[in-house]
């Protein structure tokens, strides 16, 4: 299958990017970024298409991207930038589902967080956040529209997943996970790789998953 990766080379894209490739399942890898992934090895799997904006796609990437099967969207800010983190993930939305009549299912993974605060309902004044206020509310918007897309009946078989980690631990620390198997603040980066990838790889009837229910399907695909 054919899986779209953005923002491969962050802290949690450049684990996904090393799941995906050592998934047999992913036998083609294409990789939207700004820069050439430092860690990527050449591999006849993985292709990199360099964009410089993330809300305009050329003929030949769109051509590129009608035959992909799903995407792990793993670019986004943590302080709230509007255009990178609500602009960028709808433009390639809109660009999947404008493919054309009979394209194949599209499953779409979008990297969140915890404690993101969705738009208050007309009329409702919002609600006073005491930490990371703009970034909590970019996202809890991001999540709204991603959402939105999936159930607008434009495209036929378009299905959204939500993935909201609290802290992600790197690897060197993901041991400490252990000792408080149910923690639903923290993640080790290992366990949330794995998810978005079994995910955009299999799906299923879940589509939003919080700190636990991560940490739950990482336990799943172990066992």
């Amino acid at each position: 299958m054919k899986v779209v990766l953005s923002g491969g080379t962050g802290y949690i894209g450049s684990e996904v990017l090393s799941q995906c490739m050592d998934n047999p399942s992913i036998t083609s890898l294409i990789i939207l970024t700004r820069r050439y992934p430092a860690n990527l090895a050449a591999n006849s799997k993985a292709k990199v298409i360099l964009l410089e904006d993330f809300t305009v796609y050329d003929a030949p990437i769109i051509k590129e991207l009608e035959t992909a099967d799903a995407a792990i969207w793993c670019l986004g800010t943590y302080n709230g930038n509007e255009r990178i983190d609500i602009e960028y993930p709808l433009a390639f939305i809109r660009v999947i589902k404008a493919r054309p009549p009979g394209s194949r299912p599209f499953r779409y993974v979008q990297l969140s967080g915890a404690f993101t605060e969705a738009p208050p309902k007309e009329g409702h004044p919002e609600r006073s956040l005491w930490f990371f206020v703009n970034g909590r509310r970019v996202r809890g918007a991001t999540e709204a529209k991603v959402l939105e897309a999936a159930t607008d009946g434009s495209h036929g078989d378009f299905a959204v997943y939500l993935v909201k980690p609290g802290g992600v631990l790197s690897r060197r620390f993901a041991f400490l996970q252990r000792y408080i198997p149910e923690n639903p603040f923290s993640i080790g980066i290992s366990d949330l790789g794995a998810t978005m990838v079994d995910l955009a790889v299999r799906g299923g009837e879940q589509r939003i998953f919080d700190n636990l229910a991560i940490i739950q399907h990482a336990r799943n695909i172990c066992d």
